[in-house]
């Protein structure tokens, strides 16, 4: 008795540290939540957000320019000059006169504080600070921009993911379809009702159903795998969530292409990265300009020479103009520079609106296709779910053949595999409707989301 309940006392304890730690392993991933693990785990995203400190620090450092610099300097230097030996008094009229030689070292001790400050840069200070703003704000596009892209992606492999789970049930209802239909045949062949052929076909159907379903879950795996590439997660989990359709006529093209040059991130950015080159111009054409500084400096000398100390204080104030009369044409080549890249931004402005227009018009042709086949479809389905059964049911009582069966088993199985793909194609179309038009996709999927958690909860 004792060691029977020491061994159930082990068991337990045993029972106690595996379950949780299995159940850990696993859990349940909602929509919601891998939108959430996308956006904190996103290299692509952490990339962007260190772009927007560079910004920063950029800025920092292009409007220390405005302000006066003021700096301290201190020095303590020995120096010797044979020359002085040449040009001073013989050692014996030095003596006679009571005037010391000069001497071949001397020391020096000084500290001053020294203060500048920009009077007219023409227009350089002024325009390097405004084209650090508006570079601030392309980061911050950038920034956008990549949330937007990570959403899309992510939501697009969620659903990919949702429809491999669909197909999965589809192919295990086929199988287990399959599998009471060769029972019946092997009944109906015991009572001699059936033939050798009946068995057999049924044995066939069954066994060239189990090949679909290990394609379709070695796909799922595949796609796990690109969720965990973008949310970051560790071990073995379930998507929870359905293919949800609230059908939604995508609005006409000017409409879409209004939105999108209204909210698009990317399109922003390269108008930032317009201003911001153009200010770079004025830079650049006033690097062979002159400029006026305001230059002082104050501080205390000392000098130390046969043993004696000679301290004084002096100070300095002035104006200083700069005027570069030949720079070898580095200014010329730094205003080349600049308008080119102004002008590539511009090409790369109108390119991408070229490529909106191409994705606006894709994105709604697809939407109005899954609309089409998913209305078709829904009412299909549930008539080819009822045409079974009674195949079905008049197989059993005699009055149907096998090949009846057969037809109305193919064509349930082919309108719930191309309702699951129309509704993954609807949710995939209209997420890049949305992102083409420049939508913010973490409020638009979240719709989606509380659509999926109310049909969950009614299932």
């Amino acid at each position: 008795m004792k060691h029977f309940l020491r061994i159930s006392a082990f068991v337990f304890t045993l029972s106690a540290i595996i379950v949780p730690y299995a159940s850990a392993e696993q859990k349940n991933l909602t929509m919601e939540e891998c939108l959430k693990l996308t956006l904190d785990y996103s290299r692509d995203i952490l990339l962007a957000r260190e772009g927007i400190n560079i910004s920063e620090g950029r800025y920092i450092e292009e409007r220390a320019s405005a302000f006066p610099y003021i700096g301290t300097e201190t020095s303590i230097k020995r120096y010797r000059d044979e020359a002085i030996e040449k040009t001073g008094l013989p050692p014996t009229y030095s003596k006679i006169l009571g005037i010391p030689s000069p001497t071949l070292e001397q020391s020096e001790m000084e500290s001053k504080l020294t203060l500048a400050q920009p009077v007219f840069t023409w227009g350089q200070v002024s325009a390097a600070i405004n084209a650090a703003k508006h570079d601030m704000k392309s980061s911050e596009f950038k920034l956008q921009e990549v949330r937007q892209l990570a959403l899309r992606e992510s939501a697009t492999v969620f659903y990919a993911l949702l429809l491999g789970m669909e197909l999965e049930k589809t192919a295990k209802d086929s199988i287990a379809q399959k599998q009471r239909h060769l029972n019946e045949a092997e009944r109906k062949f015991k009572m001699e009702v059936a033939t050798d052929y009946d068995v057999l076909s049924a044995r066939v159907a069954l066994t060239n159903a189990e090949p679909e379903l290990t394609r379709v879950q070695n796909s799922i795996r595949l796609l796990k795998d690109r969720v965990r590439y973008f949310t970051g997660m560790e071990g073995d989990f379930e998507a929870k969530g359905t293919l949800v359709c609230d059908i939604e006529k995508p609005e006409n093209l000017d409409k879409i292409l209004s939105e999108a040059n209204a909210n698009r991130p990317d399109i922003k950015y390269y108008m930032s990265q317009v201003d911001t080159f153009n200010e770079l111009v004025k830079v650049a054409k006033g690097s062979n300009k002159p400029r006026l500084d305001l230059k002082g400096e104050l501080g205390i000398k000392k000098y130390v020479e046969h043993g004696e100390e000679y301290p004084g204080k002096n100070w300095n104030a002035g104006l200083y103009l700069t005027f570069p009369l030949f720079d070898g044409l580095r200014g010329k080549g730094q205003v080349m520079q600049a308008e080119s890249r102004v002008t590539s931004y511009e090409v790369e402005l109108k390119k991408l609106q070229d490529q909106i227009l191409l994705d606006a018009r894709q994105a709604i042709n697809d939407v109005n296709e899954a609309i089409e086949i998913v209305k078709s479809l829904e009412a299909t389905t549930v008539q080819a779910e009822r045409l079974l059964q009674m195949a079905e049911a008049g197989y059993k009582y005699g009055v149907k053949t096998k090949l009846e069966v057969d037809d109305a088993d193919s064509n349930l199985l082919s309108a719930r595999i191309n309702l699951a793909k129309a509704r993954h194609d609807y949710l995939t179309a209209k997420t890049k409707l949305n992102w083409v038009k420049g939508l913010d996709l973490n409020e638009c999927l979240a719709n989606n989301c509380k659509a999926m958690n109310e049909k969950n909860n009614k299932l």
